[in-house]
Protein backbone atom coordinates (compact mmCIF):
# COMPACT_ATOMS: atom_id res chain seq x y z
CA UNK A 1 0.00 0.00 0.00
CA UNK A 2 1.43 3.47 -0.86
CA UNK A 3 2.51 5.64 2.40
CA UNK A 4 0.11 7.75 3.27
CA UNK A 5 3.59 10.49 3.36
CA UNK A 6 5.79 9.48 0.55
CA UNK A 7 4.40 8.37 -3.12
CA UNK A 8 5.54 5.34 -4.11
CA UNK A 9 5.00 6.67 -7.54
CA UNK A 10 8.55 7.75 -9.36
CA UNK A 11 9.51 11.09 -9.52
CA UNK A 12 9.45 12.63 -13.36
CA UNK A 13 12.35 14.58 -13.77
CA UNK A 14 11.46 17.27 -16.76
CA UNK A 15 13.24 16.19 -19.85
CA UNK A 16 13.04 16.64 -23.61
CA UNK A 17 12.30 20.01 -23.65
CA UNK A 18 15.50 21.60 -22.95
CA UNK A 19 16.42 21.74 -26.23
CA UNK A 20 13.80 24.09 -27.41
CA UNK A 21 14.68 26.17 -24.64
CA UNK A 22 17.74 26.57 -25.44
CA UNK A 23 16.73 26.84 -29.13
CA UNK A 24 14.73 30.26 -27.95
CA UNK A 25 16.92 31.59 -25.62
CA UNK A 26 19.77 31.55 -28.22
CA UNK A 27 17.28 33.60 -30.84
CA UNK A 28 16.10 36.37 -28.52
CA UNK A 29 20.01 36.59 -27.88
CA UNK A 30 20.59 37.07 -31.63
CA UNK A 31 17.44 39.59 -32.10
CA UNK A 32 19.11 41.87 -29.10
CA UNK A 33 22.51 41.82 -30.62
CA UNK A 34 20.83 42.44 -33.74
CA UNK A 35 18.72 45.26 -32.39
CA UNK A 36 21.75 46.65 -30.57
CA UNK A 37 23.57 46.22 -33.83
CA UNK A 38 20.79 48.39 -36.01
CA UNK A 39 20.98 50.88 -33.00
CA UNK A 40 24.34 51.26 -32.99
CA UNK A 41 25.38 51.74 -36.81
CA UNK A 42 22.25 54.20 -37.13
CA UNK A 43 24.55 56.04 -35.11
CA UNK A 44 26.85 56.32 -37.31
CA UNK A 45 29.23 53.76 -35.11
CA UNK A 46 31.29 51.16 -37.23
CA UNK A 47 32.79 47.97 -37.09
CA UNK A 48 36.09 48.15 -35.55
CA UNK A 49 38.73 45.35 -34.72
CA UNK A 50 40.89 46.62 -31.35
CA UNK A 51 44.12 46.90 -32.26
CA UNK A 52 47.03 45.43 -29.87
CA UNK A 53 50.20 43.60 -29.80
CA UNK A 54 48.64 40.40 -31.01
CA UNK A 55 47.04 41.85 -34.03
CA UNK A 56 50.56 43.91 -34.88
CA UNK A 57 52.16 40.49 -34.61
CA UNK A 58 49.84 38.39 -37.16
CA UNK A 59 50.48 41.57 -39.68
CA UNK A 60 54.34 41.25 -39.08
CA UNK A 61 54.32 37.40 -39.74
CA UNK A 62 53.66 38.96 -43.39
CA UNK A 63 56.84 40.47 -43.62
CA UNK A 64 59.64 38.49 -45.07
CA UNK A 65 62.30 38.28 -47.75
CA UNK A 66 60.19 39.10 -50.38
CA UNK A 67 61.53 42.35 -52.17
CA UNK A 68 58.45 43.46 -53.19
CA UNK A 69 57.24 43.93 -49.55
CA UNK A 70 56.62 47.84 -48.61
CA UNK A 71 56.28 47.87 -44.65
CA UNK A 72 55.06 51.35 -43.49
CA UNK A 73 56.14 52.77 -40.46
CA UNK A 74 55.03 55.54 -38.42
CA UNK A 75 52.57 56.80 -35.76
CA UNK A 76 48.46 57.60 -36.27
CA UNK A 77 49.78 60.05 -38.83
CA UNK A 78 50.83 57.19 -40.96
CA UNK A 79 48.10 55.15 -39.44
CA UNK A 80 45.67 57.15 -40.36
CA UNK A 81 46.85 58.13 -44.28
CA UNK A 82 48.05 54.77 -45.70
CA UNK A 83 45.11 52.93 -47.16
CA UNK A 84 45.92 49.75 -48.26
CA UNK A 85 43.37 49.42 -50.76
CA UNK A 86 44.34 52.33 -52.99
CA UNK A 87 47.88 51.21 -52.33
CA UNK A 88 47.09 47.67 -53.82
CA UNK A 89 45.28 49.54 -56.89
CA UNK A 90 48.34 51.86 -57.38
CA UNK A 91 50.71 49.04 -57.21
CA UNK A 92 48.99 45.40 -57.51
CA UNK A 93 52.16 43.99 -57.65
CA UNK A 94 53.58 45.16 -54.74
CA UNK A 95 52.93 44.04 -51.08
CA UNK A 96 51.86 47.14 -48.93
CA UNK A 97 52.14 46.12 -44.60
CA UNK A 98 50.67 48.57 -42.28
CA UNK A 99 53.02 48.18 -39.21
CA UNK A 100 52.69 51.71 -37.77
CA UNK A 101 51.29 51.63 -34.16
CA UNK A 102 49.37 54.81 -32.88
CA UNK A 103 50.44 57.18 -30.32
CA UNK A 104 53.65 55.11 -30.44
CA UNK A 105 56.66 56.29 -32.15
CA UNK A 106 58.07 54.09 -35.43
CA UNK A 107 61.55 53.69 -34.30
CA UNK A 108 61.60 50.30 -32.23
CA UNK A 109 60.01 48.85 -35.59
CA UNK A 110 62.26 50.35 -37.51
CA UNK A 111 65.38 48.87 -36.04
CA UNK A 112 63.34 45.45 -35.53
CA UNK A 113 63.32 45.20 -39.33
CA UNK A 114 66.77 46.32 -39.73
CA UNK A 115 67.65 43.36 -37.46
CA UNK A 116 65.53 41.05 -39.40
CA UNK A 117 68.26 39.43 -41.90
CA UNK A 118 65.27 38.49 -44.60
CA UNK A 119 63.85 41.88 -44.90
CA UNK A 120 65.09 43.13 -48.15
CA UNK A 121 61.71 45.23 -49.50
CA UNK A 122 61.09 48.99 -49.12
CA UNK A 123 60.37 50.66 -45.52
CA UNK A 124 58.25 54.40 -45.53
CA UNK A 125 59.01 56.00 -42.12
CA UNK A 126 57.49 59.15 -40.82
CA UNK A 127 58.48 61.42 -38.35
CA UNK A 128 57.95 64.69 -37.36
CA UNK A 129 60.78 67.38 -36.07
CA UNK A 130 59.15 67.54 -32.47
CA UNK A 131 59.62 63.75 -32.32
CA UNK A 132 63.30 63.44 -32.24
CA UNK A 133 64.34 63.21 -28.81
CA UNK A 134 67.66 62.42 -27.33
CA UNK A 135 67.67 59.33 -26.61
CA UNK A 136 65.59 58.45 -29.72
CA UNK A 137 61.99 57.26 -28.55
CA UNK A 138 61.41 53.59 -29.02
CA UNK A 139 57.84 53.28 -27.47
CA UNK A 140 56.98 50.00 -29.74
CA UNK A 141 59.02 47.26 -27.66
CA UNK A 142 56.25 45.39 -26.64
CA UNK A 143 54.67 45.03 -29.93
CA UNK A 144 58.59 43.61 -30.80
CA UNK A 145 58.81 41.97 -27.90
CA UNK A 146 54.97 40.32 -28.36
CA UNK A 147 56.42 39.15 -32.21
CA UNK A 148 59.48 37.79 -31.24
CA UNK A 149 57.50 35.20 -28.49
CA UNK A 150 54.56 34.50 -30.52
CA UNK A 151 55.32 30.76 -30.08
CA UNK A 152 54.58 31.26 -26.68
CA UNK A 153 51.04 32.61 -26.26
CA UNK A 154 49.19 30.23 -29.33
CA UNK A 155 45.79 30.56 -27.39
CA UNK A 156 46.20 34.24 -26.71
CA UNK A 157 47.25 34.74 -30.87
CA UNK A 158 44.04 32.28 -31.97
CA UNK A 159 41.73 33.94 -29.28
CA UNK A 160 43.04 36.86 -31.03
CA UNK A 161 42.69 36.25 -34.50
CA UNK A 162 38.80 34.84 -33.87
CA UNK A 163 37.64 38.01 -31.98
CA UNK A 164 39.06 40.00 -35.03
CA UNK A 165 36.16 38.20 -37.00
CA UNK A 166 33.56 39.42 -34.86
CA UNK A 167 35.00 43.03 -33.95
CA UNK A 168 35.29 43.39 -38.09
CA UNK A 169 31.25 43.24 -38.80
CA UNK A 170 29.85 43.91 -35.58
CA UNK A 171 29.63 47.70 -34.78
CA UNK A 172 28.47 47.34 -31.35
CA UNK A 173 31.74 45.75 -29.75
CA UNK A 174 33.47 48.88 -30.62
CA UNK A 175 31.03 50.75 -28.62
CA UNK A 176 30.87 47.99 -26.11
CA UNK A 177 28.34 47.31 -22.83
CA UNK A 178 29.29 49.14 -20.54
CA UNK A 179 29.96 52.60 -22.59
CA UNK A 180 26.41 52.11 -23.91
CA UNK A 181 24.71 51.53 -20.54
CA UNK A 182 26.41 54.34 -18.92
CA UNK A 183 25.77 56.58 -21.58
CA UNK A 184 21.89 55.87 -21.64
CA UNK A 185 22.21 56.04 -17.72
CA UNK A 186 23.75 59.64 -17.78
CA UNK A 187 22.28 61.42 -21.24
CA UNK A 188 20.11 59.09 -22.05
CA UNK A 189 20.89 59.06 -25.88
CA UNK A 190 22.93 56.26 -27.68
CA UNK A 191 26.74 56.37 -27.49
CA UNK A 192 28.10 58.67 -30.42
CA UNK A 193 29.93 57.15 -33.01
CA UNK A 194 34.09 56.65 -32.40
CA UNK A 195 35.58 58.92 -35.08
CA UNK A 196 38.35 56.16 -36.30
CA UNK A 197 37.49 52.41 -36.97
CA UNK A 198 40.09 50.23 -37.66
CA UNK A 199 39.97 46.88 -39.55
CA UNK A 200 41.26 43.46 -39.94
CA UNK A 201 44.82 44.42 -41.90
CA UNK A 202 45.08 47.26 -39.07
CA UNK A 203 43.94 50.27 -41.36
CA UNK A 204 42.55 53.06 -39.74
CA UNK A 205 40.11 55.08 -40.95
CA UNK A 206 39.25 58.25 -39.53
CA UNK A 207 35.98 60.00 -40.38
CA UNK A 208 36.53 63.95 -38.80
CA UNK A 209 32.97 64.54 -39.93
CA UNK A 210 31.76 62.67 -36.77
CA UNK A 211 34.00 64.85 -34.60
CA UNK A 212 32.57 68.24 -33.19
CA UNK A 213 34.94 71.11 -34.63
CA UNK A 214 35.22 72.59 -30.89
CA UNK A 215 36.87 69.49 -29.95
CA UNK A 216 39.06 69.09 -33.20
CA UNK A 217 40.38 73.33 -32.25
CA UNK A 218 41.05 72.14 -28.84
CA UNK A 219 42.99 68.66 -29.64
CA UNK A 220 44.79 71.44 -31.94
CA UNK A 221 45.25 73.67 -29.22
CA UNK A 222 46.62 71.65 -26.93
CA UNK A 223 49.12 69.68 -29.13
CA UNK A 224 50.47 72.32 -30.05
CA UNK A 225 51.14 73.90 -26.51
CA UNK A 226 52.56 70.49 -25.89
CA UNK A 227 55.72 70.80 -27.80
CA UNK A 228 58.92 70.85 -26.06
CA UNK A 229 61.77 73.23 -26.60
CA UNK A 230 63.71 71.60 -29.14
CA UNK A 231 67.33 70.19 -29.35
CA UNK A 232 69.83 72.36 -31.06
CA UNK A 233 69.90 71.98 -34.98
CA UNK A 234 73.39 70.07 -34.42
CA UNK A 235 72.06 68.06 -31.48
CA UNK A 236 69.01 67.03 -33.55
CA UNK A 237 70.91 65.74 -36.39
CA UNK A 238 73.26 63.87 -34.42
CA UNK A 239 70.45 61.42 -32.90
CA UNK A 240 69.14 60.98 -35.88
CA UNK A 241 72.62 60.41 -37.41
CA UNK A 242 73.36 58.08 -34.51
CA UNK A 243 70.07 56.57 -34.34
CA UNK A 244 68.83 56.07 -37.42
CA UNK A 245 71.75 55.87 -39.68
CA UNK A 246 73.25 52.96 -38.93
CA UNK A 247 70.11 51.39 -39.14
CA UNK A 248 69.07 52.83 -42.79
CA UNK A 249 72.50 51.16 -43.83
CA UNK A 250 72.13 47.44 -43.08
CA UNK A 251 68.67 47.57 -44.97
CA UNK A 252 70.24 48.79 -47.86
CA UNK A 253 72.81 46.89 -47.51
CA UNK A 254 70.93 43.82 -47.91
CA UNK A 255 69.32 45.45 -50.87
CA UNK A 256 66.18 46.89 -49.21
CA UNK A 257 65.42 51.03 -49.19
CA UNK A 258 64.10 53.15 -46.58
CA UNK A 259 62.02 56.27 -47.46
CA UNK A 260 61.41 58.92 -44.50
CA UNK A 261 58.42 60.87 -45.51
CA UNK A 262 57.25 63.45 -43.40
CA UNK A 263 53.71 63.19 -43.48
CA UNK A 264 51.00 66.21 -44.18
CA UNK A 265 50.12 68.73 -41.46
CA UNK A 266 48.59 71.77 -41.35
CA UNK A 267 46.87 75.17 -39.32
CA UNK A 268 48.55 75.61 -35.83
CA UNK A 269 50.87 72.80 -35.52
CA UNK A 270 52.26 73.61 -38.57
CA UNK A 271 53.30 77.07 -37.84
CA UNK A 272 54.67 75.79 -34.10
CA UNK A 273 56.62 73.38 -36.20
CA UNK A 274 57.93 75.68 -38.56
CA UNK A 275 58.42 78.41 -35.97
CA UNK A 276 60.43 75.61 -33.34
CA UNK A 277 61.96 73.45 -36.41
CA UNK A 278 63.16 76.01 -39.41
CA UNK A 279 62.57 73.43 -42.38
CA UNK A 280 66.38 74.75 -43.24
CA UNK A 281 68.32 74.01 -40.43
CA UNK A 282 66.93 70.45 -39.34
CA UNK A 283 64.61 68.83 -41.82
CA UNK A 284 66.52 69.70 -45.03
CA UNK A 285 69.68 69.49 -43.46
CA UNK A 286 68.94 65.68 -42.28
CA UNK A 287 67.85 65.08 -46.30
CA UNK A 288 71.37 66.20 -47.14
CA UNK A 289 73.11 63.72 -44.67
CA UNK A 290 71.43 60.74 -44.98
CA UNK A 291 71.13 58.13 -47.14
CA UNK A 292 67.99 57.14 -46.90
CA UNK A 293 65.59 58.67 -49.76
CA UNK A 294 63.69 61.66 -48.07
CA UNK A 295 60.26 62.91 -48.79
CA UNK A 296 58.65 66.45 -47.76
CA UNK A 297 54.69 66.65 -48.18
CA UNK A 298 55.33 70.15 -48.80
CA UNK A 299 57.60 69.48 -51.89
CA UNK A 300 54.75 67.29 -53.57
CA UNK A 301 51.68 69.79 -54.66
CA UNK A 302 48.88 67.16 -54.40
CA UNK A 303 50.38 66.51 -51.19
CA UNK A 304 51.10 70.11 -49.82
CA UNK A 305 47.30 70.61 -50.79
CA UNK A 306 45.89 68.68 -48.28
CA UNK A 307 44.31 69.31 -45.18
CA UNK A 308 44.13 67.63 -42.10
CA UNK A 309 40.66 68.30 -40.22
CA UNK A 310 43.26 68.30 -36.23
CA UNK A 311 46.12 70.11 -38.37
CA UNK A 312 47.86 66.62 -37.74
CA UNK A 313 45.82 63.50 -39.33
CA UNK A 314 44.44 63.11 -42.56
CA UNK A 315 40.34 62.50 -42.68
CA UNK A 316 39.75 58.90 -44.62
CA UNK A 317 38.71 60.95 -47.77
CA UNK A 318 41.96 61.86 -48.01
CA UNK A 319 43.41 58.46 -47.86
CA UNK A 320 43.36 56.98 -51.47
CA UNK A 321 44.46 60.51 -52.58
CA UNK A 322 47.67 60.59 -50.69
CA UNK A 323 48.21 56.67 -50.82
CA UNK A 324 48.43 57.10 -54.75
CA UNK A 325 50.40 60.49 -55.08
CA UNK A 326 53.28 58.72 -52.56
CA UNK A 327 53.21 55.50 -54.87
CA UNK A 328 53.92 58.30 -58.12
CA UNK A 329 56.36 59.85 -55.90
CA UNK A 330 58.37 56.41 -54.93
CA UNK A 331 58.05 55.22 -58.98
CA UNK A 332 59.57 58.46 -59.87
CA UNK A 333 62.53 58.30 -57.36
CA UNK A 334 63.42 55.22 -58.66
CA UNK A 335 62.87 53.39 -54.63
CA UNK A 336 60.19 50.86 -56.84
CA UNK A 337 62.51 50.08 -59.71
CA UNK A 338 63.19 46.45 -59.98
CA UNK A 339 60.67 45.41 -57.45
CA UNK A 340 57.30 45.53 -59.56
Amino acid sequence: MPSSTFSSEPRKIPGGRWGATWLVALALAVAGTWRLELLTRAGGQRPSVVDDPYLWSLVRRDVDEDPRIVAFLGASRMALGYSAQAFAEAAPKLRGVQLSISDYLPFEVFEDLADDASFRGVVVLDFMESEVADPLGTDGENYVARARALWRAPGALANRYLASHAQAHLAVLAVGGRRIVTTLAGSRRWPAALWVAIDRERGSHGDYSLAPPAALRSRSERRAAALRPPLSPEGWLAVLERQLEPQIQRIRARGGEVVVVHMPISGLLATKIDELYPRRLYWDAFAARTSARVIHFRDVPALAQLACPDDMHLDQRDQAAFTRVLVDVLRERGVLRGRE
